[in-house]
């Protein structure tokens, strides 16, 4: 997997990054908030790629970048700016810089940018799915997590609540929901139209596993963004099937 440092003096912007990294597959294994401490973690964790804002306290993103460049292990490295000029990139290439990117297109520009910046077969190494369970049953969530276990190189996050599945889904890269409906805190439909309404997890893959068999919330659950409906007592095997179809296809449309 790449391992990925972002060095910015903006917390909302690395919470941000973080998280499309981590969708696109990518390991953030550290970050720091001002360019002469991320000099120093660079040097000791020795990321794959290394993100440098520009216009940071204390000392600006090119000094870092050429901090970076006199290290024995040099990362990848892509400058970051929210004012893209043709005396930053001119600095950039100068430095010979891995590439360029403003803030307002980080989202759309990772994927390429990865693409273009590492083979095919390091690409290749895809990380370990993780499937969150929602639901305010313990012994149905180890259930799930018993039967989709079946698949192989997966891993768990459970969350008792929809609240806490959202903090969940702040810290971690996610592949896939299975989510209960009728939860104490927050109904499942509210976690359904929050991460619809979300340009991260818009295509985020879910599959609704509630006691709800009735016509009219099925149909108003999908509406509402999710993949698959399913009921409960569920088939392990339809179970296992959807997931399955789900990760492969990292989410299609709407079915039941």
């Amino acid at each position: 997997m790449i391992k990925v440092f972002l060095i910015d003096d903006s917390i909302e912007f690395i919470d941000s990054a973080k998280r499309f990294l981590e969708v696109e597959g990518l390991e953030v294994i550290g970050y720091s908030y001002s360019g002469k401490e991320g000099i120093e973690r660079v040097e000791s964790l020795k990321p794959d790629l290394v993100f440098v804002d520009i216009v940071m306290p204390e000392i600006n993103g090119f000094d870092v970048v050429r901090a970076i460049k006199c290290m024995k292990e040099i990362p990848k490295i892509v400058i970051l700016t929210l004012y893209d000029n043709p005396e930053y990139r001119k600095v950039g290439e100068e430095l010979e810089v891995d590439g360029f990117i403003s803030k307002s297109e980080f989202a759309t520009s990772i994927k390429p940018l990865i693409e273009a910046l590492f083979s095919k077969e390091v690409l290749r190494r895809e990380r370990v799915k993780n499937i969150l369970i929602v639901d305010d049953s313990k012994t149905f969530r180890k259930m799930v997590i018993s039967v989709l276990s079946k698949l192989g190189d997966i891993q768990f996050e459970e969350a008792e609540s929809g609240l806490y599945a959202l903090e969940t889904l702040a810290l971690k890269a996610i592949d896939l929901i299975i989510l209960d409906l009728n939860m104490p805190d927050m109904h499942g439909l509210d976690v359904l139209r929050f991460l619809r309404s979300s340009e991260i997890y818009r295509d985020l893959p879910i599959v609704v596993l509630t006691t709800r068999g009735d016509e009219a919330m099925r149909k108003k659950a999908l509406e509402e963004g999710a993949n698959i409906y399913l009921t409960k007592p569920f088939n392990p095997s339809e179970l296992i099937e959807n997931v399955k179809r789900l990760l492969e296809s990292k989410g299609g449309g709407s079915s039941g």
